[in-house]
């Protein structure tokens, strides 16, 4: 949508007595995005299409819009709160960050992949070789 729309839609949101619900996605989308690189995260994963000329003016254009637009009943309230708390919990930023410093190449992986199976087939051959010593020694 152009600015214009946008702008369009939240003065009419705001002086009739409707649901304010693009006024809700306005204030999200202005509250993931800051920099002209939260853009280019949004649009890289396909939760915003961008076709203002780069990522900077479309960051100042969410950025602006509900500068001075009031929010009495914001709809995505528990969807937030439920996102931010998934996000500050520790498993995901946990396995963000491995991911990020041990698992960011493939070869990373298939080494991590090929240790475990080598790890596994020592601690077979290990039980077996414990079971035949158990076993000579009980026969003798």
């Amino acid at each position: 949508m152009s600015e214009l729309v946008l702008r369009n839609l939240l003065i009419y949101e705001q002086f009739s007595d409707v649901n304010k619900y693009v006024t809700s996605y306005v204030y999200a989308m202005d509250m993931l995005i800051d920099t002209p690189e939260d853009v280019a995260i949004l649009v890289k994963s396909k939760v915003l299409t961008n076709l203002s000329s780069s990522n900077e003016n479309a960051a100042n254009m969410i950025n602006g819009l509900v500068k001075f637009v009031s929010i009495p009943d914001f709809f995505y309230d528990q969807q937030w709160k439920d996102m931010d708390a998934y996000y500050n919990s520790y498993w995901p930023n946990t396995l963000a960050g491995l991911k990020g410093k041990y698992f960011n190449n493939p070869w990373n992986v298939i080494a991590l992949i090929g240790a475990l199976v080598l790890f596994a087939l020592t601690v077979v051959q290990t039980f077996f070789t414990i079971k035949a010593a158990n076993a000579t020694n009980v026969t003798k």
